[in-house]
């Protein structure tokens, strides 16, 4: 509101620290054994330790400059990111480098493109980080944050932040070449916060309990700093423990008496898949009010299958709450009510291909289940049609959104920032977030329908089509002339590749070896499993007619069963 004055996230946790220094703040869970162990900070802790760290930075950098924070899952991190906070230093959180070229080749590009004055880590993986960082075309020097001087720390005075000056860069998914830093300002970043309380009906009372990626926009707004700003409790696994055990996640639920969670909607499915009733015996999942589904498509046979092994154990019937979001918009659009059921509607699917949302009975032909994600608090959300004009009620269409949660724009990128985050409808005002998602409002409820990028997500990760498709044709040669289509099918998500080959094309290969090279290859680069290939001959991927793959034609004929196959028999014979 006008003449109101704007508190920074950082002086927000900070009087947390003041009023109960001694309250527990975040918990690091690790296995032991078949117990929990907890490293654990408390608020006054956090906040000595997060401004050792903005004294350390200020010794050497200004405000604005940028640091990249490579960590590995621990409370050093959010030391860090707090401690970036508090210098007026603009974060950059990203993974850590993992040997794979792609990925090293990815994390020098947001070097690169952001500025990143200094490489920010802690001192068990620090010579790992320091050597990469000395491989850079422009060498970056690395910082040491865990173990730093508490006192220096303490004559130090925070920066008083300005709600338009950025506070972080969230780089999203995408191809090594471009990488595209979202600009996250402090207001930004304190709205949405305030956001996500409205929602979820949090308060100081609340206990997180989850295991995202903490560099990513989910688990660093929503799982890290989400129950700082309100004054609770965040406990939080490495997201390695979670795909190894999934039980490990509902045990720390219930021995933390969790009250909200978040995950993406693979999760749901990999408890309901690997965990059993005698795994689950005697937990007490009756504190939990909410579990947040977003991040990729909501299904709803994993919200079924995930409460019904969980209601025994006294998980409420609503708890899983359906959630929409995104990086451009700081993280939280929109959400369904706590304890309220998820809505959803069963439609024709062929309507849908015509962006229509008509309802039709369960039993119905062609019938799809779509999950509702709620509405949004304060944030204004529009449907708009390819023309621009605002879709009516029920119409497919790309979702636009408005408000103070809505990112600044992409770093060092102003054209296409303007075109993505200053958007006008036709007969209304400008300021509106191209979200590049596809969907309809009903009734006030947004219910995403798909994307208009080129995204695949599989297992909780957003994969670009491309860069599979050109992972396949460096494996194998026989696929380097032709073009090929990635997408994904069914629920949970597989991924499937349809590409040309031409048989003279294949030497002494036979079709059985280009299967394997390329599905060694799509795991080794994006370690998820290439379910299916498709080999097809040249000219049966569809293309417009300025040349782009149509995906989701191919998609479409895929599951029609109408794609034609390369057999084995078809190749030359070759002399042996």
């Amino acid at each position: 509101m006008p003449g109101e004055t704007f508190t920074d996230y950082f002086h927000v946790v900070a009087e947390r620290s003041e009023v109960r220094p001694e309250q527990i703040a975040l918990g690091y869970l690790t296995e032991d054994g078949s117990a929990l162990a907890a490293e654990e900070w408390t608020y006054g802790e956090l906040i000595a330790r997060s401004r050792s760290v903005a004294a350390r930075l200020r010794e050497e950098m200004a405000e604005g400059e940028r640091a990249m924070l490579l960590y590995p899952p621990g409370l050093p991190f959010v030391a860090a990111f707090l401690g970036c906070l508090a210098a007026g230093v603009v974060a950059v959180p990203a993974p850590l480098p993992d040997g794979r070229d792609k990925a090293q080749d990815r994390l020098a590009g947001i070097v690169s493109d952001s500025g990143a004055r200094v490489v920010l880590t802690e001192s068990s993986i620090a010579p790992i980080v320091d050597g990469w960082a000395r491989t850079l075309p422009s060498p970056v020097p690395t910082l040491v944050t865990d173990g730093l001087d508490l006192a220096v720390g303490a004559a130090f005075t925070p920066v008083a932040a300005d709600a338009a000056a950025p506070a972080f860069l969230q780089y999203t998914s995408g191809s090594t070449s471009a990488p595209k830093g979202v600009v996250v300002t402090h207001g930004n970043l304190v709205d949405n916060e305030v956001e996500i309380g409205l929602a979820l009906e949090t308060d100081a009372s609340m206990s997180m309990v989850s295991w995202l990626p903490q560099f990513h926009d989910m688990g660093l707004i929503g799982m890290l700093l989400h129950p700082l700003f309100q004054g609770g409790t965040g406990r939080f696994l490495s997201p390695i423990t979670f795909v190894k055990r999934p039980v490990t996640w509902i045990r720390a639920l219930s021995a933390y008496r969790a009250t909200v969670s978040v995950a993406p909607n693979f999760a749901f499915d990999l408890v309901a898949r690997r965990c059993s009733a005698d795994d689950l015996a005697g937990l007490d999942l009756s504190t939990v009010r909410s579990i947040l589904n977003g991040s990729e498509p909501v299904q709803w046979e994993s919200i079924a299958r995930f409460t019904a092994l969980l209601a025994p154990r006294g998980l409420h019937e609503h708890a899983v709450m359906p959630v929409y979001g995104l990086a451009e918009a700081t993280l939280f659009v929109t959400g369904t009510t706590p304890s309220s059921p998820a809505v959803r509607t069963v439609v024709d699917a062929d309507e849908l291909a015509a962006n229509r949302i008509a309802p039709v009975p369960a039993d119905s032909p062609h019938a799809r289940v779509l999950v509702g994600s709620g509405h949004p608090r304060r944030l204004e959300v529009l449907v708009v049609d390819e023309d621009g004009v605002p879709a009516a009620d029920g119409r497919v269409g790309e979702i636009w959104v408005r408000g103070g949660g809505v990112a600044a724009g992409y770093w060092n990128m102003p054209e296409l920032s303007a075109a993505t985050f200053d958007a006008t409808p036709v007969g209304g005002t400008g300021g509106w977030l191209r979200t590049g998602d596809l969907g309809a409002s009903v009734d006030g409820e947004l219910f995403v329908t798909g994307r208009t990028k080129d995204v695949i997500i599989v297992n909780g990760r957003n994969l670009y089509a491309h860069d599979i498709e050109a992972a396949a044709r460096a494996a194998a040669p026989a696929l380097a002339r032709g073009v090929g289509a990635a997408f994904a099918v069914g629920s949970p998500e597989r991924l499937v590749l349809v590409h040309e080959l031409r048989p003279e094309h294949l030497g002494d290969a036979t079709l059985d070896d280009v299967t394997a090279a390329v599905r060694s290859a799509v795991f080794a680069e994006f370690s998820v499993p290439l379910t299916e290939l498709v080999l097809v001959a040249k000219g049966v991927v569809a293309r417009t007619t300025s040349g782009k793959i149509r995906r989701t034609h191919m998609r479409a004929a895929h599951e029609a069963g109408t794609i034609a196959r390369l057999e084995q028999a078809s190749q030359p014979e070759v002399a042996r």
